[in-house]
């Protein structure tokens, strides 16, 4: 057993993240004596925008770094004809001598890394278990190449590598999964391991509740494409602000969205509410851009009312016991949710609740007191002054 498999066995294996992983491989690699340069792995990965993550450590910097690849890279140039292409095809490794390259029938891959100063170039497939193959290609500046011993080690190390990059790729998809259906805040909490029922914590937030007025005749009158293009536009101006301003959307309910902004370490309670209503005013300029070329292309436009609370909520888990749902719950949400729904008998596209009024250096105005369905009290009514 060479050191190098001796490590992948001890302390390879038990490396928390996939980049430090690479970098501490390609370091053993070149002292093992042999010439590596670069080395980049590439595997298939389930993500709403990407196809493949390519793992890549180069000499110059001796770091690694992660680059994504869309869903529809293996129906381009950059796939056809390349060395993956090959691999995947044929199941078996392409070996190429860069300093012999044909243009009329080698990939341009292949002449970027020659002309980066690379010799000789291999790439094998890394099979895992759920049969899709991971690829892991090395690259040489060394004027002699790779050796065939040196190939050899390089081939065995693949039944090594193969088992803790699939730990890794594995641990990546539950995270992306995670983040793109709960949220990154809430896929950390169920990640970290709060996954049982009932558990939760209480926490102070900014409240958002919103919907698309019309949806209900929209919805009758569109066909279904045509809804799911004006939803996923609301929803995703409503995701990069909420994002941008420390909020994450918890729930995407219809054409309705629930956002919280918590109060944490990173932003106490006046700045949680002061970047919903920035959210919402970033929001409401956006819809109004987006109105306009809408309008040209005679498609239905964006008309949304915004409700803004400031409360306590209880954030965990609720649910059948194999069913859960992580989300907020409390009489903030529900006082939130029926002010949202006052902004279309008041005409205001942008409701505040006395309670994050309150919390604001941004001027307010008092609009009134109002029943809401299902809360005890009359509730006092807050609009932007401006």
């Amino acid at each position: 057993m060479t050191t190098v498999e001796k490590w992948l066995l001890t302390e390879g294996r038990l490396i928390p993240e996939v980049l430090d992983f690479i970098e501490q491989l390609c370091e053993r690699i070149n002292q093992s004596g042999i010439s590596l340069s670069r080395l980049r792995i590439g595997v298939r990965t389930i993500h709403p925008q990407n196809d493949i993550w390519a793992y890549t450590w180069t000499d110059e910097d001796k770091k690694a770094k992660i680059w994504g690849a869309a869903h529809g890279i293996r129906s381009t140039d950059s796939y056809f004809g390349s060395p993956a292409e090959y691999v995947h095809s044929q199941n078996k490794p392409f070996r190429k001598t860069l300093t012999d390259l044909d243009p009329d029938k080698d990939h341009p891959v292949l002449f970027e890394q020659r002309d980066a100063g690379q010799t000789d170039y291999i790439m094998f497939p890394m099979p895992f278990m759920d049969r899709s193959k991971a690829l892991i290609s090395y690259v040489t500046a060394d004027p002699a190449g790779f050796s065939n011993e040196n190939l050899t080690e390089l081939g065995r190390l693949i039944d090594y590598i193969a088992p803790i990059m699939e730990i890794h790729s594995t641990r990546e998809v539950a995270i992306t999964l995670l983040n793109t259906y709960l949220g990154r805040r809430s896929g950390k909490q169920v990640m970290n391991g709060q996954i049982q029922r009932g558990t939760g914590e209480t926490i102070e937030a900014a409240l958002w509740f919103s919907d698309i007025r019309g949806y209900t005749q929209l919805s009758e009158e569109l066909a279904p494409s045509e809804v799911f293009s004006l939803l996923n536009t609301y929803f995703q101006i409503l995701s990069d602000l909420a994002l941008e301003y420390g909020g994450e959307v918890l729930k995407f309910i219809g054409d309705a969205v629930l956002i919280i902004f918590p109060v944490d370490q990173k932003m106490n309670a006046q700045q949680a509410c002061e970047n919903a209503v920035h959210a919402a005013q970033d929001a409401f300029k956006q819809f109004e851009l987006e109105n306009r070329k809408r309008a040209l292309k005679i498609q239905p436009l964006i008309d949304s009312g915004v409700a803004l609370h400031f409360g306590e909520v209880v954030y965990g888990n609720v649910g059948a016991i194999d069913r859960l749902d992580f989300t907020v719950t409390g009489p903030a949400v529900n006082l939130t949710a029926r002010l949202e729904e006052l902004t279309k008998e008041t005409k205001e596209p942008l409701l505040l609740s006395a309670a994050l009024a309150n919390q604001l250096t941004i001027p307010t105005k008092h609009i009134g007191t109002f029943p809401l369905k299902g809360i005890r009290e009359a509730t006092p009514v807050f609009i932007l002054a401006d």
